[in-house]
């Protein structure tokens, strides 16, 4: 019975310490997976039998594979993920919307400076062809460049829609993939088995959740994991997952969530990470950039168009426009042309003398005239550019800052949860030699069996 007991106790030791060599083996190949979290095995001795008078071991198993796993640190990671994921969003349409609202040759700022420039060449030879074809010239440019800058606005806001389209589906995968392993998961650790893997894999997709969309969750008692919008909207209940679906309206892209009878939708402030991000630039930036540019083109049509009305061409005529005057200021920057087309029209002075350079000099004293609250047409369309500008700037920096806290924040996890192969190693070595003396310790009871035997023969 001795020796019977000896024999099981180094079985189990064998097999434990072979267990135990696995999970090592296991951490070390996944020393560079991302996401992985250490394994460690839970040696728990089998219930001791008593033999006379004493209680004697009956050996050792793996009662549990735990996974290291840092609630905290996790959640950090998460709220930090969407915040980076919002900045990130922002970065590449900041630049481009920088781009376009830019001061310098070729901007809008450079045309009003070359339309002015015009009137001042004309009020030295008013009646000069060149000089009026000049004013012309300038006219229209400066017209188109409110219209080019308008259209990029609307092109950054097109490309913020495709990119939204585009992450819908992503969004949904991982919804439905988060629902099957909440069930595998209930369902295996219900049995008693470990569903560390399955887990690993389900804080990624959150992880990836939270980035992209600003998803929260929440573990259940079950093993389950609840996810929510920022709103408190469920997106995954159970095994149950809620479809985020793009719906046109008007020009840009919507959300909703998709419940079957009926979906809700879903404004900026119920979303975060990288759609926060995308639509706070599309609903909030480009609108507010969109409108200052339409009060300064209405601004200055109707500022030119007054003084211009009031002079006379050299064909006589009074009382003409130089823009097609808008009918309100909204859109006024999209739709901004020219009403005259001869330079005979260009009303340089107050009569329709070819010296006469009066009405020139007016007009060309709007360029320093602060004609919207303090500021110059100039400086207005630099205040614009300078809240880009800022913003974009403001982005970079919090895009950085966010970048090295996850960084710190990971590295701290991967120290906590994560695989260090120098440990590794040395619990390699030690289950290696438990391995070793086990093998030893049952070559040693086997002997005495041998000896035993050939004592009763």
């Amino acid at each position: 019975m001795g020796l019977n007991a000896a024999l099981n106790s180094g079985r189990t030791s064998l097999q434990t310490n072979q267990k135990a060599i696995e999970i090592t083996g296991l951490n070390i190949a996944n020393v560079n997976t991302e996401g992985y979290s250490r394994q460690s095995p839970n040696l728990t001795p089998y219930p001791a039998l008593s033999f006379g008078d004493f209680f004697i071991g009956t050996g050792v198993t793996v009662g549990s594979v735990e996974r290291s796993h840092d609630v905290f640190l996790d959640g950090q990671i998460k709220d930090k993920s969407s915040e980076l994921g919002l900045e990130s969003s922002m970065v590449n349409t900041l630049a481009e919307l920088e781009r376009s609202i830019g001061i310098g040759d070729g901007s809008l700022s450079d045309k009003f400076d070359q339309f002015f420039d015009s009137w001042r060449q004309l009020t030295t030879n008013p009646g000069g062809e060149v000089e009026r074809q000049m004013v012309l010239q300038r006219g229209e440019l400066i017209g188109n460049a409110f219209v080019n800058v308008y259209n990029e606005t609307q092109q950054v806001r097109k490309n913020i829609n495709n990119t939204i389209t585009s992450k819908i589906d992503g969004v949904n995968l991982h919804l439905d993939e988060i629902g099957q392993l909440n069930n595998r998961i209930s369902a295996l650790e219900m049995s008693g088995q470990d569903a560390n893997s399955d887990r690993d894999r389900r804080d990624m997709l959150l992880k990836n959740l939270s980035t992209s969309i600003g998803a929260r969750s929440f573990e259940t008692s079950n093993g389950t994991v609840s996810v929510q919008l920022a709103n408190g909207m469920p997106l995954v209940e159970g095994d149950k997952a809620t479809h985020i679906q793009g719906v046109v309206s008007g020009v840009d892209i919507n959300l909703e969530l998709d419940f079957g009878t009926t979906n809700i939708p879903l404004d900026r402030t119920a979303l975060g990470g990288e759609f926060r991000g995308l639509y706070d630039v599309r609903d909030v930036m480009i609108p507010d950039v969109v409108n200052r540019l339409d009060q300064l083109a209405y601004t200055f049509a109707d500022e030119v168009n007054t003084l211009h009305s009031a002079g006379t061409g050299l064909d006589g005529v009074s009382g003409r426009d130089f823009f097609v005057q808008p009918a309100a200021v909204a859109g006024a920057a999209s739709s901004l042309t020219m009403n005259i087309s001869a330079t005979s029209e260009v009303a340089a002075g107050n009569s329709n003398a070819p010296g006469d350079n009066t009405n020139a000099l007016t007009v060309l004293q709007l360029e320093q005239q602060q004609t919207l609250g303090n500021d110059t047409f100039v400086s207005y369309y630099g205040k614009i550019a300078s809240v880009v500008g800022v913003e974009a700037a403001r982005n970079r920096q919090a895009k950085q800052g966010f970048e090295d806290s996850l960084i710190q924040l990971k590295n701290l996890r991967d120290g906590i949860d994560g695989v260090s192969l120098e440990d590794e190693m040395i619990n390699l070595m030690q289950y290696q030699k438990g391995f070793e003396a086990s093998a030893k310790f049952l070559s040693t009871v086997d002997e005495m069996m041998g000896t035993l035997l050939s004592l009763k023969r």
